[in-house]
């Protein structure tokens, strides 16, 4: 066994302005398996809609499928028509295969990530892939109040966080490919201080990509695998 062999990315890291746009390029005229599909599905439906990425996705997908864990969820999205699958990511089979598979901000909430990373991929047709989006552990923000001394943010139910390199080892076991790593920062609204340090925090993560407020990992199963 090698010790303290360390991980080198073998792709560069770029920058995203627009990771929704990123996805549904990806997502455009192909069979689509959506992961956590019904998260925040209160706050977009009915008529938020058009800001809720199952619904852009099933727009451009040829075909698509979403799951969730969460059956209260589930059963709110089919009171307004859409029908979501119960199902756990880490353990499901659901007897078809995708071009690509999406997992939007869920990754950090799983018990086991490699676990579903491993049954997504088998989910995959040959060529096909897994896209992943999640906080970027080494945000410009989370650095400064670590630098300061005060305590770091983050949300009760996020249980993991991961850099590039994770996802290249956790693919590997996979036999999943690290074919894309891009680093974005989604401009937040929701406050004046919210919006200008989310646009701070983007202009200094041109300059520095792991500075970003979030990661996009994308994963392609190569061959027969």
């Amino acid at each position: 066994m090698q010790l303290n062999k360390l991980s080198v990315l073998t792709k560069a890291p770029t920058v995203l302005e627009d990771p929704f746009a990123y996805i549904l390029d990806c997502a455009r005229g192909k069979r689509v398996l959506n992961v956590g599909a019904a998260g925040g599905v209160e706050t977009y439906l009915p008529r938020n809609r058009d800001m809720w990425l199952h619904h852009l996705l099933s727009e451009v997908a040829a075909e698509i499928t979403g799951i969730d864990i969460d059956a209260d969820s589930v059963a709110y999205a089919a009171e307004y028509g859409v029908n979501l699958v119960l199902a756990n990511c880490e353990t499901c089979s659901l007897k078809q295969h995708f071009d690509v598979v999406v997992m939007s901000d869920v990754i950090e909430h799983l018990d086991g990530p490699v676990t579903a990373i491993a049954n997504l991929g088998k989910h995959l047709v040959p060529g096909g892939c897994l896209v992943i989006t999640t906080p970027n552990p080494t945000h410009i923000s989370l650095v400064l109040r670590a630098w300061a001394g005060r305590n770091v943010k983050v949300y009760y139910d996020h249980v993991c966080e991961f850099l590039p390199e994770h996802f290249q080892a956790i693919g590997a076991r996979a036999r999943l490919e690290l074919s894309e790593v891009a680093f974005f920062t989604q401009i937040d609204k929701r406050t004046a201080g919210n919006y200008l340090k989310s646009h701070v925090a983007r202009i200094l993560g041109r300059w520095a990509p792991r500075s970003n407020a979030s990661l996009l990992i994308v994963l392609r199963k190569t061959g027969n695998a």
